[in-house]
């Protein structure tokens, strides 16, 4: 059976209507539409300046102890020198016995490094990534404002180091403690206040001071990885049909994961007097709250592309590790940054 062109010509111009009507519905689909459903998301680089990091001591140096030496301690026990004897002391090397007795010997008028401040600075760069929601739209200045939350998260590295040296005379004190004929406990050994053990004299023999000249120095490294959550409101006013001036104010929180070595070593011009070395490790890890404000700016490629940068000011607390005396602290406080990214909506 022939169809005539007279007769499908009707069942055309049904079919291109019928499409023409549909263009619409898949113009619905397309990113300028789902832009107006007020979702978008930010994804960039940042770079955040302005905090500080040094290592301090913890405490004041104390005067010396009688009785407290470098390699061990002599002190009264509980029954606070009966018959000149004590229970409560301990020692660190098996070169301090020597002919029936325990030497003991302490470095006083040491001069050791009180803080480093000479990091490299100590700055974060990172990717950033933001998920925003137009909560509500209303006029200023005869133009139609967008008000909204956004909820981001951050991450950055910092790792450095620094360290110093200071030089100082020194005495080292040394006195002598009698065995009273006992063996001695292999080395390391403590005793205790209360708890009864073997007992020596708790009389000291001084024995010859030696001078020396003394070099300590301290190296401290310091590694951290920041995780950074915050949550705000924004603000958006149109300056042209292209530009928008954006504004962000909120809450953030950042949790920082890090690790410092600290390392002591003293040697001395006098070889009577050996050289020491203390090392330790320390990690942790802590919340740090806080909050921000930023200001942006964005141009629109596209409907649903834009290109945004901002710059911006934070407040958060201070980082703090702590080993052989010192605190290492990255200090946040008040600081600053910016950032540059993509912008999709949706």
């Amino acid at each position: 059976m022939r169809t005539s062109l007279r007769s499908l010509t009707p069942k055309l111009l049904a079919a291109s209507t019928a499409t023409l009507a549909g263009l619409p519905l898949l113009a619905q689909d397309s990113p300028y539409d789902l832009e107006k459903a007020g979702w978008y998301v930010r994804t960039g680089a940042y770079i955040q300046m302005g905090m500080k990091l040094s290592v301090n001591r913890t405490g004041p140096g104390s005067a010396p102890t009688p009785g407290i030496y470098d390699n061990g301690y002599v002190q009264p026990d509980i029954s606070q020198r009966a018959q000149g004897l004590t229970w409560n002391w301990g020692y660190t090397d098996p070169g301090q016995v020597a002919n029936g007795q325990l030497q003991y010997s302490r470095v006083d008028n040491l001069a050791t490094v009180g803080s480093l401040n000479g990091f490299k600075d100590p700055s974060l760069f990172g990717p950033e990534i933001l998920v925003g929601f137009d909560f509500y739209q209303f006029e200023m200045l005869r133009k139609d404002t967008h008000f909204g939350f956004e909820l981001g998260f951050r991450q950055g590295r910092y790792s450095g180091s620094d360290q110093a040296t200071v030089g100082s005379d020194v005495i080292q004190q040394r006195d002598a403690y009698d065995l009273g004929g006992i063996t001695p406990p292999l080395p390391p050994y403590s005793g205790s206040f209360a708890v009864p053990g073997p007992m020596i004299s708790l009389t000291p023999q001084p024995q010859a001071p030696v001078a020396s000249r003394a070099t300590s120095s301290l190296a401290t490294s310091f590694a951290s990885d920041f995780y950074t959550a915050r949550v705000g409101a924004w603000m958006t006013y149109p300056l042209t049909p292209k530009w928008d001036l954006e504004a962000s104010l909120g809450f953030t929180s950042i949790y920082a994961q890090g690790n410092a070595t600290f390392i002591q070593s003293t040697t001395y011009t006098n070889p009577a007097i050996p050289s020491t070395v203390q090392s330790v490790q320390t990690s942790s890890g802590d919340w740090l709250p806080g909050g921000y404000l930023q200001v942006r700016g964005e141009y629109r490629v596209l409907p649903w592309l834009g290109i945004y940068a901002g710059l911006e000011v934070a407040y958060n607390g201070a980082f703090q590790l702590n080993g052989l005396g010192y605190e290492a602290k990255f200090d946040f406080g008040a600081n600053y940054g910016g950032s540059a990214g993509l912008q999709f909506s949706f």
